[in-house]
């Protein structure tokens, strides 16, 4: 009953989460997101300042300097809503634009736990001084506006006193937790999760290829803030595990073909035993600015580019590894448009980004149809939603992206589940999940959608090691 419970739980705040963001929209939900998460801890940072420093005047330059200075590190978040100067970006080297990000982020992250974890017991602080004041009659005795504010220090008396102290204390929080955020973060800026290698069951799966590892790259997004070295150093890490076989979910480019060059670089020296076989997600389709979406000529340049390094491109295509009896089917699944809604409208965001699962389910009929019924099977799909549309026991193992873990920043985790600024947009955000005799993993991505932020989110390397079921 208890697990019901959750799960019932679980999908209502899902729901209610979806239909909040597709009436807002997916920028402006994040934009209303930050401003209510930057509200408390500026507050307690207003607070902090009235009571700390004196006289009157001092304290207002004090709160205008505070002020400027926090528009100022959070200004290069504003490169998500104007994107047209994200071109601009490319003239800086990649790891300057994710020190320029540091301290938005270090804020950001600062507001974000200030929120969570001291925002519970800031407000019940708040109402209980409220109620007490009621009780002594305060309020409706109020002297005038300025009745509430901290009387000025005369001398002989002391600097602060117990209740300002406790007033003032969660503004010497904020700067102290932002300090703390700023060095983790600089410190971790290039850190890769590699979670331990998970042994996932297999229905038919061979004893020749019991024990065969795959290794899961996805997201890279190589644009403004990743470029060749970054993704070099990606494949120097997957090439240390020795992997059988290397896949790729999806979303190898940001948003421009400017940036394909960088990418071959720098996935060319991937290695492992069976090759590397990929998937194309929408931001490849997207990448050709010439051209609609409707046409979507950018993932034709992306594939071919990857074929002439040795990667094999799927596009809604079944390839085969080992041979005879002793073989894995893989699927690639292309991003799904509908073809209906494309025709009538082919530069429509709307289509082109919303999933659409009976085009899904027609395409995995057609290649399922072809592998046989007793064949192992995996899935490379962008869209993990995908997973949606299977049928109990179809398919072994899918492996998917395009979520980036909640979208790159999670705020807290309900029933074990993250809750961040995307999450409400996808049913599978992150990790493995079962069902229907199924499996499917979710990989948090190497790169950054808009901006350069992971916060509770960090890039992952997904790995995996097929099994015989017992």
């Amino acid at each position: 009953m208890r697990g019901i419970l959750r799960s019932a739980s679980r999908n209502s705040l899902h729901s209610a989460l979806r239909l909040w963001v597709q009436n807002m929209g997916f920028r402006s939900s994040i934009l209303f997101l930050l401003i209510v998460f930057n509200t408390l801890p500026l507050y307690a940072v207003y607070r902090g300042t009235k009571v700390w420093v004196h006289p009157e005047s001092r304290r207002k330059k004090a709160l205008l300097f505070i002020g400027l200075t926090i528009l100022l590190i959070n200004f290069p978040i504003t490169a998500f809503w104007f994107r047209s100067l994200q071109q601009h970006l490319f003239e800086i080297p990649a790891s300057v634009l994710r020190a320029i990000f540091s301290p938005a982020v270090a804020w950001q992250s600062t507001a974000l736990l200030f929120t969570v974890f001291l925002g519970p017991v800031y407000v019940i602080w708040a109402a209980a001084r409220a109620v007490r004041r009621i009780a002594k009659g305060e309020v409706f005795n109020s002297q005038g506006p300025d009745a509430s504010r901290p009387p000025e220090p005369v001398s002989g008396a002391p600097l602060v006193s117990r209740r300002s102290f406790v007033a003032g204390g969660a503004g010497l929080l904020v700067p102290a937790a932002f300090g703390a955020s700023a060095i983790k973060l600089f410190a971790d800026l290039d850190e890769v999760d590699i979670p331990p290698i998970l042994d996932i069951p297999v229905p038919h799966l061979p004893r020749s290829l019991d024990g065969m590892t795959i290794l899961q790259l996805s997201d890279l997004h190589v644009g403004p803030y990743i470029r060749r070295k970054e993704v070099e150093y990606w494949v120097h890490l997957a090439n240390q595990m020795n992997p059988d076989l290397v896949v790729l979910t999806g979303d190898m480019i940001d948003r421009s073909l400017d940036s394909l060059p960088d990418t071959l670089e720098g996935l060319r020296g991937i290695e492992s035993t069976l090759g590397v076989v990929g998937v194309l997600g929408n931001h490849d389709l997207s990448s050709d600015r010439l051209s609609s979406r409707g046409n979507l000529l950018g993932g034709e340049t992306i594939a071919q580019g990857l074929e002439s390094i040795g990667i094999r491109i799927l596009r809604n295509e079944v390839t085969h590894i080992g041979s005879g009896p002793d073989r894995l089917a893989v699927l690639g699944l292309d991003w799904i448009r509908s073809s209906r809604s494309a025709s009538s409208n082919p530069g429509g965001p709307g289509d082109f980004y919303r999933y659409h699962s009976p085009e899904t389910r027609q395409e995995l009929d057609r290649m399922v149809a072809g592998i046989g019924p007793e064949t192992p099977s995996l899935l490379l799909a962008h869209h993990p939603d995908t997973f949606i549309d299977l049928r109990p026991g179809e398919i072994g193992l899918t492996l998917a992206g395009h979520t980036h873990g909640g979208g790159q920043v999670v705020f807290f985790r309900w029933n074990g589940e993250p809750v961040g600024i995307s999450t409400a947009r996808f049913k599978y955000v992150s990790g493995l999940f079962q069902e229907k005799g199924c499996n499917l993993y979710v990989n948090r991505g190497l790169g950054y959608f808009g901006v350069p932020v992971r916060i509770n989110c960090p890039p992952e390397i997904s790995r995996f090691r097929l099994r015989q079921p017992e």
